[in-house]
This record gives structure tokens, sequence and C-alpha cells, in this order.
């Protein structure tokens, strides 16, 4: 009775293991295996009965490990081992197993528990690499990593950083506190700190004070967080040195509040400098009004009297009137340009460009002039500034083409980005290509005023003009072959039609 009894104890035992139980014969031929372990590979009892045990293992030589084993030891002990379900899925298992002898003690098959470990083989394979990759950050992160004890602050470990920038060696810290160490320049801003952390179990960006081995005083951007170490609550704390940052900052900050107070001084000056130049305009008119009404009237009333040199002679001084009048009107032109509010709007460049080119053939009369406009873009620009542009750029191909039988000038734009580069190219004398860069110079001249009128700063204005909508403006050109001006400025939206009536 007590027999039967234990085979029934055995029998639920058997199958009532969470763990595969198995008994094989020596030449691996499976003769019974327990619920737990048909359902671990998959197969059916049926299948699994008379089963070579050796079909199982990924690795034949696995097997052959484990029989040379357990038959010099006659038991084997958590041998690990990778076994293959039905499905192909790979197991990894540790199996305990001993010999099963006969009546003469001869080894006639195995028995054992296979066990099946690879969930936690992949969780313990899955924390080594979390491990790894934060002792790699920890050792190399640029900002000082370190653990220390939540009650008393001890230190337990730090990174490479903190020792650089703290100035301390590894065996100068490990155990010490910070009060000992004397980092925070406020104690009692670290009790706060903590009290804090304790409460909220993790801070980001504490701004705090910390005192080197040197004495320097430095200011850092800390980030906690309570962490259980070994049944220990730490404190791991980031710890980014702003230093320079802040200084620069504060530095940003007064160059703001000078910055601020030149412009009230610079608003206060263009104030000043209109007016000055509102005086200057009325003040220099006022004395050539004057000089040339009075030569008109002695030309005009004393002809009879003057011979031919006095003749000349008032002649030039009208001539040098009307010299001073546009050098005057180009000054104050000059002046408003790098000084004028600028409002960009989509400027028609091509109907902008007919309506100048119009407005300077009412002044012409008995030459042949032929304009010639490409496709001619759009540009998000000041339209009363442009217009100031292409007015001097077809001033200057109009004077500089009046020696030839036909003047012919060529405008045309073309697409360079989010830039449009606009051409406006004569026929005329141009110009000598070592003259090139001092054209847009203030009263800089190709040309001697004998042979061309001017005031020489046409080309100024013009450069001031398009440097003020961040472009670029350059000249090309041949001495008796023309010249060609190049200005770039933004390009208007695609997505609008500009329109006249916007510009």
């Amino acid at each position: 009775m007590q027999e039967q009894f234990g085979d029934a104890c055995y029998r639920d035992l058997f199958e009532d293991s969470r763990d595969a139980v198995y008994v094989s014969s020596r030449e691996g031929s499976i003769l019974t295996i327990n619920r737990a372990g048909v359902d671990l590979f998959g197969f059916s009892r049926e299948e699994m009965m008379g089963m070579d045990i050796r079909t199982l293992y990924v690795n034949p030589h696995d097997r052959e490990r484990f029989i040379q084993e357990i038959e010099k030891r006659g038991t084997v002990k958590d041998y690990e081992v990778q076994l293959r379900r039905k499905d192909g899925t790979r197991l990894i298992c540790l199996i305990t197993s001993s010999v099963r002898r006969s009546p003469q003690e001869e080894i006639i098959g195995y028995q054992g528990i296979i066990r099946d470990v690879t969930a936690y083989k992949k969780a313990e394979e899955a924390l080594r690499r979390s491990e790894e990759k934060f002792s790699k950050i920890f050792r190399s992160s640029p900002d000082w990593i370190a653990i220390s004890a939540f009650e008393d602050g001890r230190l337990i470990d730090v990174n490479d950083t903190f020792l650089k920038i703290t100035g301390y060696t590894r065996e100068e810290v490990i155990g010490k506190t910070s009060a000992e160490l004397g980092l925070w320049v406020d104690p009692e801003e670290r009790r706060r700190f903590v009290e804090l952390l304790r409460e909220k179990r993790e801070i980001r960006g504490h701004e705090a004070k910390f005192r080197l081995k040197s004495g320097e005083v430095r200011i850092f951007l800390r980030s906690a967080e309570l962490i259980e170490l070994d049944g220990e609550t730490c404190i791991i704390n980031i710890t980014r040195d702003i230093t320079e940052r802040r200084r620069a900052g504060e530095q940003i900050k007064k160059l703001n509040t000078e910055l601020q107070q030149r412009i009230v001084e610079l608003t206060g000056a263009n104030k000043e400098l209109d007016a000055f130049s509102h005086s200057v305009s009325h003040d220099l008119r006022a004395p050539l009004i004057t000089i040339g009404g009075f030569a008109r009237r002695l030309l005009k009333g004393y002809a009879g009297a003057l011979d031919e040199k006095g003749k000349e002679m008032l002649n030039t001084i009208q001539s040098n009137v009307k010299k001073m009048d546009a050098l005057i009107n180009d000054l104050l032109t000059f002046s408003r340009s790098g000084r004028q509010a600028m409002k960009f709007v989509d400027v028609d460049m091509a109907g902008l460009g007919r309506d100048v080119f119009e407005d300077l053939m009412t002044e012409i009369r008995g030459r042949k002039i032929e304009m010639k406009m490409g496709e001619i873009l759009p540009a998000l620009a000041d339209r009363v500034l442009v217009r100031q542009v292409i007015m001097n750029l077809l001033s200057n191909a109009l004077k500089f083409t009046r020696t030839r039988e036909k003047t012919i000038i060529e405008v045309e734009s073309r697409h360079e980005g989010d830039w449009v580069v606009y051409c406006v190219k004569d026929n005329g004398v141009g110009f000598d290509m070592k003259e090139a860069g001092r054209l847009f110079e203030a009263f800089k001249r190709a040309h001697r005023q004998a042979d061309f009128e001017g005031t020489g700063i046409g080309l100024s204005i013009v450069h001031r003009i398009i440097t003020r909508h961040g472009g670029r403006v350059w000249a090309e050109g041949k001495e008796g072959e023309g010249a060609a001006f190049y200005f770039t400025l933004p390009a208007a939206p695609k997505n609008e039609v500009p329109a006249n009536s916007r510009t």
C-alpha cells in the first residue's frame, strides 16, 4: 500500500512540476516526459515518446560534452545548453541530471530536469548591456556625474569629468562628503536641495555655486534623482559648468544695453542730421539762386555792355551754379539713402524700369536709342529706393553712350537661389577694369568731368541702397566696348504675382 502511495506521489510531482522532467535511455531515446516538457518543446506526448533527445540540441557537441560530464561524475547541475522547439525556436536551458543504473551498477540511461531560462538570460543580457551603456555614459560624459549617499552626502563614485573640473583625485573624494570637501559655497543651499529632492525625488535645472579645489567659485546647472543602490538610497546628479555661458549672457545683456543707448543716440543724431541737411540745402541754395539770378539778369539786361569774354564768364557762372545745385541734390539723396526707413513690398521691376526710362527720354532729343528688356523678374524690395537705383544706372547708360551713333541699352535678370541678379548693359565708352573696384566710391570717376558731366555720387548711392537690401553690386566693362552693371535683390515670393498696384 505504501509503495502504491509513493508511486502516486511521485507521479503527481512528476506531472505537476513547472520544469520539464524526463527519463531517457543511454542511447538518447526519451522513455517518459512530463506535461511541462511537452509544452516546452511544442510536441505532443506521443511525438516525444521514443524521440532521440539529441534532435533537440542546437549544437551536437553540447550533447557530447553532457554525456562525458555526466558519465564521469554521475551527475551534472545547471548545465547550460541551447535546445530547439518543434517550430525551430531556440531555448536557453539549464539541465540538472543524474545517471540511471542497473542492479549491476551499469549505466542504462539518464533522468533529470530541464529548466527554460531563456527569458532570464535575455533579461540578464539586457541588464548587462544597460549597465555597460550606463558605464560608458558615466565615464565619458562631458558633464560631471556623481553618485552620493542620500543621508550624509558621502561620495560613492564620480566620473573623470568631475575630477577634471574640481581638481581632486579619486582617492581624495571617494568616501568624503561634499561638506568635507567644501564643494557647496552655501551649505544651507545643499540642505534645501536635499529636502526638495526628498519631496520630489528628482530635480531638473537647479543652479548652484561650487568651490573647486583651487578655491575658484564657478556656476553649475544640476539635475538629480534618487536611486536605490545595493539597498541604499543614493543621489545621482549630473552637473554642467555654465560659468562661461552665464558670463557670455551677462556680456550680451551689457552689449544690448549699450546698443539700445547707441540706437537712442543715433536716432537723435539722425534727426539732427536731417535738420542739418535741410539747413545746408536751404543755406547753400539761397546764395546759388542769388548768384544765378544776377548772372541771368546781367546777360539779359546788360548784354550790349559786355564783350564776349564777359558773356562767357557769366555763362560759366550759370553752368557752375547748375553743377552745384546737382551736387547738393545728390549729396542729400546719398544721405537719405542710408537713413530712409525701408518698406519691403513686391516690386514689378519690369514696369518700374519702363517708367524710369520713359521719364528720362522726355529730356533727350535727337538721339537714336534702343532699350532691350528681357524677362525682368520681380523683387522683394523698397520701391522708392530701387527706383533711384534704376534711375542712376539708366542715366549713366544714356550719358556714356551719347558719343555712339546708336545707343543700345539691355536690361535682363536671372534667378540665383533666393536672389535675383539684374544687369544694365550699354554699348558706351566703357571703362578700364582696373577702376572697377573704385567706381562705387563717392566722388570717384572713371572719366574726366570735361568729357562727361556728373557729381561722382550716383554709383555710391546705388551701392548704398543695394547693400541695405542685403544684396551685392559690381561692374564689368572694357574701354571702348561698353559696360555692364549688376546688382542683386531678394526674389519676390513665388506664389504671388506682383502688380503695379502693390508697389
